[in-house]
């Protein structure tokens, strides 16, 4: 007569994901719900209407969106390439703030050509929608800022770099080009 456990397959030890890496998947997830959202009700709204822009809004000009879509696009081209090494952790870094200098440039251009949250839901959206993505370009930044200091963070940031870059080209399609 055998045992069961003469049958039962050898055992063999489960791969480890670090903590950090788990956080920061986990944090991707939820904040995909949330942009899903926001795009959602953005396009519920623009479908809704029948004309977009609404008269009187200001259109929105591709111009100086492309560039900074260039340069957030760069700056994951750079933090995918780069791993740990501190001259591309800095890099992306310093593309991440341009980004965000361009973003506030061209928030104060429309905002001086009347879009403003009082344009109604269409100035309403946009600053959310491009608002909260700052925000959260932002908070990548500071993955970056700690990364600089200790490298081995590196992948986090970079998961989370990849992440708000790709949210970015969804909103930069529906926003500027659709």
């Amino acid at each position: 007569m055998t045992s069961a456990s003469a049958w039962a397959l050898p055992r063999r030890p489960l791969p480890v994901m670090a903590s950090g890496r788990l956080g920061v998947m986990l944090l991707v997830g939820s904040l995909a719900v949330l942009f899903s959202c926001f795009i959602s009700a953005y396009l519920v709204l623009r479908m809704a209407a029948p004309m977009w822009p609404p008269a009187g809004a200001p259109a929105l000009r591709i111009g100086l969106s492309a560039v900074s879509t260039a340069v957030l696009l760069a700056s994951a081209v750079i933090a995918f390439m780069g791993g740990q090494r501190r001259a591309f952790l800095g890099a992306t870094f310093l593309l991440g703030v341009l980004f965000l200098a361009l973003q506030g440039v061209e928030f104060q251009r429309l905002y001086a050509r009347g879009l403003t949250l009082q344009t109604g839901a269409y100035g309403a959206v946009f600053y959310a929608l491009v608002g909260c993505h700052g925000l959260h370009v932002l908070g990548g930044l500071v993955g970056y800022g700690i990364a600089l200091g200790r490298p081995a963070r590196a992948d986090t940031a970079r998961i989370y770099w990849t992440f708000v870059t790709a949210v970015w080209l969804v909103l930069f399609s529906i926003l500027y080009i659709l």
